[in-house]
């Protein structure tokens, strides 16, 4: 076995890889199709990338991102304990991924990493489309809007409805570092942002939605819905399937997210540390 930084040249390979397993491979797919594999630290959305190779062939990736999260996917169980010490020798705040890949690595470093947050999830796919609209709204694209604006929105989202503080100077960084296909909508209600969705993830097969979010006070009103609606009929005229992340104790977006057509694919992870 041998364990090493991928660089560009290992593109294809990497590729190959992780398109056989291609929905929980969805965030490494579009940040290494996006933004590659070498390490630009000016963007978040690059890291270090380690590959296992075991007989010459790739069977293993752990990315650490610069935005400080780290995605395993693996073939083989033998890539567990190696890559969880090099899990332990590095700062790590957030690890996310598909439960089969993220558990066994966790229950390795969680003694030597100080556990914030351990998030049980379903991830859900979409392949029968149930529409949902809404009168008196609109939608607008992120750069349709004044930028300002949209800072302070999604700088209070990302608290308020995601308990993650972050820079002015961290959520320009967010909006501005998209891939093309990543749309950033907002619902408008009386010339009002009132809530958020975006692609978070983009392949050749599927548009991964996150950051769904609606203002405290104009909650219940289906905007959510609305806006995940909206981005799912982009999506499927893209010819793609809608995915997204859902907490399982969330019960109101579960059953929206049902109701629009949405299914369980398999269960996720995220568990953020101490740093």
């Amino acid at each position: 076995m041998m364990i090493s930084l991928l660089r560009e040249k290992d593109t294809d390979e990497v590729i190959q890889f992780l398109k056989q397993d291609s929905i929980a491979a969805a965030f490494i797919i579009g940040n290494v199709m996006e933004f590659g594999l070498d390490n630009r630290k000016d963007q978040r959305r690059c890291g270090d990338y380690y590959g296992y190779f075991s007989k010459g062939h790739l069977v293993g990736i752990l990315p650490f991102y610069n935005m400080g999260s780290c995605i395993p996917l693996f073939h083989e169980e033998e890539v567990i304990e190696p890559f969880a010490q090099i899990m332990i020798q590095r700062p790590l705040e957030v690890l996310i991924g598909m439960k089969k890949f993220v558990k066994p690595l966790y229950d390795i470093i969680s003694g030597d990493k100080n556990t914030l947050m351990y998030q049980e999830s379903s991830y859900f796919v979409n392949k029968s489309l149930t529409p949902f609209q809404l009168g008196d709204s609109s939608f607008a694209e992120v750069n349709e809007l004044d930028h300002h604006r949209v800072v302070d929105f999604v700088k209070d989202a990302y608290w308020q409805g995601f308990h993650q503080q972050y820079s002015l100077k961290e959520v320009e960084a967010f909006v501005e570092q998209r891939a093309i296909e990543e749309e950033f909508l907002f619902l408008m209600a009386k010339d009002k942002m009132v809530a958020q969705a975006y692609i978070q993830a983009a392949t050749d097969e599927i548009n991964q939605i996150g950051g769904v979010y609606t203002v405290e006070e104009e909650r219940g009103k289906g905007y959510c819905k609305a806006l995940v609606s909206k981005l799912c009929q982009n999506i499927i005229l893209r010819g793609k399937t809608p995915t997204l992340i859902v907490r399982k104790n969330n019960f109101s977006a579960v059953r929206a997210y049902t109701s629009l057509g949405f299914t369980y694919f398999d269960d996720y992870l995220l568990i953020k540390f101490q740093v």
